[in-house]
């Protein structure tokens, strides 16, 4: 019998931790790390884009915030192309990364840093929780071995970064499910079988993505616990066939109660979940003129004019689900001075979906990171006189912390 393969991958943001790194005004730091686990191997990448090259070495470092390991992995040192940008894969085994004897599951964060008398300072960041640690005290741990690790590094010419995901792209569209920013670090990984996530293009009536299926078999909701519950009870009723009639009419009396008592609750949980979702968009516009088959979606305006607008945090669900998770994309639609989020719902009206839209026409440059974070649906959408305007669309299942990448 063949074994199955496994594989899981998620991705971490970079955001500017310290000003005076990027390469311009208007061409801000950004990049992310990814991480991919297959089987006994992981595979650690960095992508970065308009940061300065200097004489002192960057260095590239995982976090780790377990409540068992409280550590700083340094991967090692990051080397910069005159464009400002680096694309580089290192390969470790599952249960030992850089040589340090931490498992890739104890990490939740990345960051790229200056190292002065082996005191760290930041130079960006990210992380997969809204809990950040003082991880800058945290103990460094490098190879002690220094048995050097061939890293697999891509950037040697100097066309465009999109040009050489263009492969890479397509197969995502395909293949994968992929992580962002703002998840929770780790993910039940699952057979290579049911990577195939996507949208059924044949019927848009019925547009359905593989993640639902594994959140049914691997995390379901309380929701669907109380309601399996009640199936039972009444599989039970039937097999037990209790013959005296003040019986059963005693538990059918308790089985109505309990049902409307599980009614009554999950009426109330829509009701949280529909005025949570509405509160985040209090005060955008919604947009009417996205022309997609894809039903059941409303979507709104989320206007930046700049991006200081972004760090608002009066409203703390609105910074961490709207603002934060789009931050590093802000190159991308500052021109356009606006993103759009919308609300995928399911046949009973529930919010199933996130779906971040970023503005810009269907070609590689305006593609965000050339899809490798989630972006990889375009949609065409009336703006002003652009006929060739549209929004590239990312899928977030919130419930399992997963992007969801729709098939071609």
């Amino acid at each position: 019998m063949v074994q199955k393969k496994s594989y899981s991958r998620y991705f971490i943001i970079l955001q500017e931790d310290e000003k005076g790194y990027s390469l311009a005004s208007d061409k801000l730091a950004s990049g992310y790390t990814k991480l991919e686990v297959k089987n006994d191997k992981c595979k650690i990448s960095y992508y970065v884009q308009n940061l300065k090259k200097e004489m002192a070495p960057y260095y590239m470092m995982l976090i780790c915030n377990k409540k068992d390991v409280k550590k700083v992995i340094k991967i090692g040192e990051m080397n910069i192309d005159d464009y400002g940008r680096t694309d580089i894969c290192y390969e470790y085994p599952v249960e030992n990364v850089a040589g340090s004897g931490i498992s890739v599951d104890k990490v939740s964060g990345a960051a790229i840093v200056k190292l002065l008398d082996n005191n760290i300072m930041s130079v960006m960041s990210g992380f997969a929780t809204t809990d950040i640690p003082e991880w800058k005290a945290f103990e460094i741990t490098e190879d002690k071995t220094r048995e050097v690790k061939e890293p697999i590094n891509k950037v040697e010419e100097p066309q465009s970064i999109f040009d050489k995901y263009e492969e890479s792209i397509e197969a995502a569209k395909d293949n994968e499910i992929v992580r962002q920013d703002g998840i929770k670090q780790t993910e039940d990984i699952v057979p290579e079988e049911k990577q195939q996530s996507g949208l059924n293009e044949n019927n848009p009536e019925d547009n359905t993505f593989v993640r639902e299926e594994e959140q049914l078999g691997n995390s379901e909701t309380e929701e669907t616990n109380l309601e399996n519950k009640v199936v039972r009870e009444e599989v039970i009723e039937e097999k037990t066939h209790i013959e005296e009639k003040g019986h059963e009419d005693l538990n059918n009396e308790e089985l109505f109660r309990e049902q409307k008592k599980e009614d009554d609750i999950s009426s109330y949980k829509r009701d949280v979940a529909r005025d949570f979702f509405m509160d985040l968009v209090e005060g955008f516009g919604e947009v009417k003129n996205i022309d997609t088959d894809i039903k059941r979606v409303k979507w709104y305006r989320v206007p930046v004019n700049q991006l200081e607008d972004m760090y608002d945090m009066s409203n703390y669900n609105k910074y961490t689900i709207l603002y934060y998770p789009m931050m590093s994309y802000h190159p991308y639609f500052k021109d356009y001075e606006h993103y759009i989020i919308g609300y995928k719902y399911d046949k009973d009206g529930r919010v199933k979906y996130l779906v971040y839209g970023i503005p810009g026409h269907k070609n590689k440059g305006h593609q965000p990171y050339g899809g490798k974070t989630g972006f990889v649906t375009w949609v065409p959408a009336n703006y002003r006189d652009d006929k060739e305007f549209g929004y590239w669309l990312m899928f977030y299942d919130f419930r399992t912390s997963t992007i969801v990448v729709p098939a071609k």
